[in-house]
């Protein structure tokens, strides 16, 4: 990460923390509600779904590249995680969030040994074997529409998941 990366992801945070009103005010101005989606009902049991994680923490494989943080407009691409990633295989980058906690204990923004065991107590049906680390923070969402939420929907058509449990960062 670049010095000045680091020096705006610590002004943030700060901001964050202390002008908590504004800094919402200041991420959300540029989202815009989408009211031709139509709304998603399961059609099944949730104990027989097939649930996938996403999380917005910048999670992903250490053996991964990792997001770039540098880049002002945010890294609108994912990270495929599977399911018997143990979290020591597991990091997190991220401008937004201080991300040293998350690094000791990734089911902190990613609880995918929960969702497991949520599965083996048969609270839901199974944990899938895809999951997706996204980078949030991402000003200019445009081409994260256009581009990489297609993909993760045709993966997750694919592996036939029914839900989706999000973690935001």
């Amino acid at each position: 990460m670049k010095m000045k990366t680091q020096v705006k992801s610590k002004l943030s945070r700060t901001f964050s923390s202390n002008f908590t009103k504004a800094y919402q005010k200041f991420t959300m101005n540029h989202m815009k509600e989408n009211k031709s989606l139509p709304e998603a009902f399961l059609q099944k049991p949730l104990s027989q779904c097939k649930v996938a994680l996403v999380s917005t923490a910048g999670v992903h494989l250490k053996s991964d590249e990792p997001f770039d943080v540098d880049n002002p407009a945010g890294d609108p691409s994912f990270r495929l995680i599977p399911k018997d990633v143990t979290e020591q295989e597991l990091t997190v980058t991220h401008i937004y969030i201080d991300t040293k906690f998350a690094k000791t204990d990734p089911s902190i923004v990613f609880p995918l040994q929960q969702l497991k065991k949520a599965a083996a107590d048969g609270k839901i049906g199974v944990a899938s074997n895809v999951n997706i680390g996204l980078n949030g923070g991402i000003l200019d969402t445009a081409i994260a529409e256009k581009d990489f939420i297609p993909k993760v929907v045709e993966l997750f058509n694919n592996e036939g998941i029914d839900a989706a449990l999000l973690v935001p960062g």
